[in-house]
């Protein structure tokens, strides 16, 4: 077999999309070039000898590719196999892309020049090799407009997703006091604009203490009021903004575990468990298309197919899909799964590799078995079809058409359980000839129904014997002498089978007489009915019948609300505001009287029971609910004691209303009343009083401040009311719209501080340690509380076990880092330590993934001698960065100057002469040590008997120093020390040794 050779477009560099642009000259040109550069290849010692091998056998090769491309038919021939390879190699790169939703492919930035360059295929550019994947390069169609794309980036600069949780969120604030109702998802446009309106007038107007993020939200407002008009932009924007907030945990989740090309499903599965109804998913898929496109993960939002499979033969990525069968590139068949044992092989193979299945035999065997499905379902035969669809099953699981036989077998299963079903339903209510009717029907369409079920089987057999008894009563009554004796063979008859058409028709002639006087009476939540009985009551039942808003229409096939015995019936199933009509017919031998006693109409109604009246901020929040069937509820408000009218509320439907403006600490009396409409006049309930009491409010706690207590860690708050206050402390902050909350509220929301001591204006509590906790001040009125201006309070863990040592002018770190610390900032000076607000200084800003990973922290020295490093852990508290107290270490370059010196006593004093490095200016200050026996090995060895106070000048390396020092002795017995231990990172004393051995 010969052996495959490289085409030679790609060894020659030729593209061979551009065949029409080269001459032959020119490819013969090429073809000597390319000889040269590959004979030179072959004798450059410098070449691995496999690279040399190689490019001998290339050299070789060229009279054949000077053949070839002299000859057109052969020239075509490798330009067009040349395309084809190329066109199988390029197909990889539809991996890398972004397949929209219409089914089009963009390429991710950067892949196609990236693959170009990979493909190794001189003369081809990435114009061509686009082309030939079918891919384009650009962007995905936004999902919006620029300027509502524009607004939304201004929104997250504020950390906010739509216009109204910026506007909520400026509302609830504090300190910025805006009196307008927090919007919600229900408000208009215009509501929108109104708040806008009056948040940017006060954003814009306050101090900049007021507000610290003054200039973000300006910002912020400056892009959205571009986009308040029209409705469509701001609807946009609104929808664009929700759908970027669902979709956080989807992104996070693609971003989390991409490896692959994302498929549809996959997006699906996601977007299905993280968006809501009111998500708009077209956006939401757009929004992700742009996402990916930028993170550079390769996905499919269109409903097609985009895996990739692997041809065995060539190596070549093929689109994969049930119809690939063969390989593009090379023409080879992919596998087939064998239907018995689910082996995969090559699809060329007739007998199983593993279990000897053969493919021919069992296919004809497989439509066998199919005919034999398809006329027993024609004969009605499900028993004998359904065998042997199981049989094909076995033999054949992939036979072509299963599904459809499925499909029709359960549909004709379907239609002889209904008629089942219909059968028996028909028999369990006496109807014994419809019965045996509807059974001779299934037979005549399923020959075998009877036979499969014997329960069936044996109520056929007991309605056939109940049908040709009554037909022999029928017939004798029909010779019968006297009109009474007819009547009763008719009756024997219906007793027997009570549905018998003969016996049925006949007794329908002579109906009993029906119920006279019907009177009613309602009761709590029922109505109970008497009659009075017909005169010849004997073997008569009464059927109650019941409409809304109109008589019941009867027929002997109308299903009775109830049938009884006896002359009273009570009715506990009313619904309130609905009016009902009663009839009432005698029954006997399935037979109804011709006339009916009749009521109505009857209405039952129900008071307004389920209220609650809570205190707010200003009044007083009424909560109910209106009573099933009631039009609406009515609202009247008394204070004082409640007599009078009152002054009506309008609720216009609202079940929670907010009754706002009332006096504090005064009860007020409300009286509900429910309306039922009916069809001609409204009946209303009698009404129920409820009351409530507002709350006499003080004013809320805006002046609290908060001090650590150094000497024993705890807190000491202060404030100015005289109002009892408790505070409570949470670790997220929470926002509260108003200053009236519910005690119950604040006590699931937050804990309640335990004061260590309490004072008239304040008192002293303890946080745990390592914590972030927002305190809030509560002053208590009842069931609800005044909430006041809360305060952050940071207990935050600094680094621990702070070590520092030298490298080639490095210094090196290692800390042990707090359990949530994300984050070290290295305030660097050359001086005195310096803090985080400090603009001049140098910080150095190290992750904890990048800690993690180098286990140090690298600081040039450069040429300073001396830094002081302040290093603070950050914690992200509520999307805040917030930094523990600093731990300051100095740290001193490795290079130590030594210090000789010599000491001679003189009268009533000493000379000192130092000498040290030439470019030493000064030594830091010093002082003499001096003990009765022996040298001071450390400076508290022995008495100081002088101290220099100040550095001490040195000359070109040279100095000294005369003084007077009384109290010296012995010069044997004193040495220098330098007088601050930190001295020593930068110098050292060489003593003299005065003769000792």
């Amino acid at each position: 077999m010969a052996e495959k050779r490289q085409n030679y477009c790609q060894l020659l560099g030729l593209n061979p999309l551009k065949e029409s642009t080269y001459s032959t000259e020119a490819i013969l040109k090429k073809i000597d070039t390319k000889r040269g550069k590959w004979a030179n290849d072959s004798r450059n010692k410098q070449n691995d000898t496999e690279q040399r091998f190689k490019s001998e056998r290339l050299v070789e090769m060229t009279s054949d590719m000077e053949r070839v491309m002299k000859d057109p038919v052969l020239k075509r021939k490798e330009f067009s196999d040349a395309q084809s390879i190329l066109k199988g190699k390029v197909q990889k790169l539809r991996m890398d892309c972004i397949i929209l939703s219409d089914g089009s492919y963009i390429a991710l930035p950067g892949a196609a020049d990236s693959y170009t360059k990979k493909l190794h295929w001189e003369g081809v550019t990435k114009s061509d090799v686009l082309k030939l994947a079918g891919i384009k390069e650009g962007n995905p169609p936004k999902p919006a407009s620029d300027k509502v794309l524009n607004a939304y980036k201004g929104l997250r600069a504020v950390d906010v997703y739509t216009p109204i949780e910026m506007l909520n969120t400026l509302i609830g604030h504090p300190n910025l006091e805006i009196n307008i109702d927090p919007l919600t998802e229900g408000s208009s446009y215009s509501q929108i604009r109104s708040a806008f309106d009056v948040c940017d007038k006060r954003v814009n107007s306050v101090r900049p203490d007021v507000l610290p993020e003054q200039d973000s939200y300006i910002q912020s407002m400056r892009s959205v009021k571009l986009v308040l008009e029209p409705d469509k932009e701001l609807a946009t924007l609104i929808a664009y903004g929700k759908c970027n907030r669902a979709l956080v945990p989807v992104m996070e989740t693609i971003e989390q575990e991409y490896t692959t090309q994302l498929t549809r499903k996959y997006i699906d599965e996601l977007m299905n468990a993280h968006l809501t109804k009111d998500i708009d998913s077209k956006m939401a898929i757009q929004i992700l298309q742009s996402f990916c496109h930028k993170k550079k993960i390769a996905a499919n939002f269109s409903d097609a197919e985009s895996t990739m499979i692997r041809c065995p033969e060539c190596g070549l990525m093929v689109q994969a899909g049930p119809n690939t069968v063969f390989c593009p590139s090379c023409g080879k068949n992919f596998k087939t799964v064998c239907p018995a044992c689910g082996t995969a092989q090559q699809s060329k193979n007739v007998i199983c590799i593993k279990c000897g299945f053969n493919f021919k035999e069992g296919m004809e065997k497989a439509n066998r078995l199919a005919l034999d499905f398809r006329m027993n379902m024609q004969k009605g035969k499900i028993g004998k079809a359904e065998k042997s669809l199981t049989q094909l099953k076995d033999v054949y699981s992939g036979f072509n058409g299963i599904a459809g036989m499925d499909l029709e077998l359960q549909k004709a299963k379907t239609n002889l359980s209904t008629m089942r079903k219909l059968i028996l339903d028909s028999y369990n209510k006496g109807k014994f000839a419809e019965a045996k009717a509807a059974c001779e029907s299934m037979v005549d369409q399923f020959p075998d129904a009877l036979a499969d079920d014997l329960e069936l089987k044996q109520k056929y057999g007991d309605c056939v014997t109940r049908h040709k008894a009554a037909e022999m009563y029928c017939q004798k009554a029909a010779v019968a002498d006297s009109k009474s004796q007819k009547m009763a063979l008719y009756v024997a008859a219906v007793e027997i089978c009570p549905d018998h058409p003969v016996a049925k028709a006949k007794l329908r002639d002579d109906p009993p007489l029906g119920p006279a006087d019907a009177i009613g009476k309602l009761g709590d939540r029922s109505f109970t009915i008497k009659f009075e009985a017909p005169p010849d009551a004997s073997g008569i039942t009464y059927c109650i019948y019941r409409e809304k808003n109109s008589l019941p229409k009867i027929t002997e096939e109308t299903r009775p609300l109830a049938e009884i015995p006896g002359t009273v019936y009570v009715d506990k199933t009313l619904e309130p505001g609905v009016e009902y009509y009663y009839s009432i017919y005698s029954k006997r031998w399935g037979i109804l009287s011709k006339e009916g006693a009749h009521i109505g109409p009857v209405m039952t109604i129900s008071e307004v029971d389920a209220v609650t009246l809570e205190p707010i901020d200003g009044g007083l929040r009424i909560m109910y609910e209106k009573p099933r069937g009631a039009t609406r509820v009515r609202l009247w408000r008394t204070d004082g004691t409640g007599s009078g009218i009152g002054t009506e509320i309008a609720l216009n439907g609202q079940t929670v209303y907010d009754d706002m403006g009332l006096v504090g600490g005064r009860k007020y009396h409300y009286l509900f009343v429910a309306e039922y409409e009916g069809r001609n006049k409204v009946e209303r309930s009698q009404g129920v009083v409820f009351s409530g009491t507002t709350v006499d409010a003080p004013k809320p706690v805006k002046d609290m401040k908060i001090k650590w207590n150094k000497a024993d860690g705890t807190y000491t708050a202060k404030w100015g009311t005289t109002e009892p206050v408790k505070l409570f402390y949470t670790p997220k902050k929470i926002t509260i719209p108003g200053n009236m909350v519910k005690m119950d509220d604040i006590v699931s929301w937050m804990k309640p501080i335990e004061p260590i001591m309490e004072y008239s204006d304040g008192m002293r509590f303890s946080l745990p340690d390592g914590s972030v906790q927002y305190i809030y001040p509560i002053i208590p009125r009842g069931k609800v509380g005044i909430k006041g201006t809360e305060m952050l309070v940071a207990n935050l863990k600094p680094f621990r076990d702070v070590e520092k040592t030298i490298s080639n002018k490095d210094c090196i770190i290692t800390m042990a880092w707090p359990d949530d610390a994300v984050e070290a900032k290295l305030v660097i000076s050359n001086g005195e330590a310096r803090g985080l607000d400090d603009i001049d200084a140098e910080i150095k800003t190290v992750r904890r993934e990048e800690y993690m990973d180098e286990k140090q922290i690298r600081i040039p020295m450069g040429h300073s001698a001396k830094k002081c490093i302040n290093i603070f852990a950050l914690y992200k508290v509520n999307d805040e960065m917030i930094a523990s107290r600093g731990i300051v270490v100095d740290v001193y370059s490795a290079e130590c100057r030594k210090v000789r010196y010599t000491v001679k006593a003189e009268r009533g004093g000493m000379r000192m002469e130092f000498s040290t490095d030439p470019d030493v200016t000064e030594i830091p200050p010093i002082i003499a040590v001096q003990v009765a026996v022996g040298i001071p090995l450390k400076r508290s060895d022995g008495e100081v008997i002088w101290r220099s106070h100040n550095p001490v000048a040195i000359v070109q390396g040279k100095g000294s120093l005369t003084v007077q020092c009384k109290n010296l002795e012995d010069v044997s017995r004193m040495r220098l020390f330098f007088e601050n231990d930190a001295d020593y990172n930068l110098f050292r004393f060489i003593h003299p040794l005065y003769g000792r051995s």
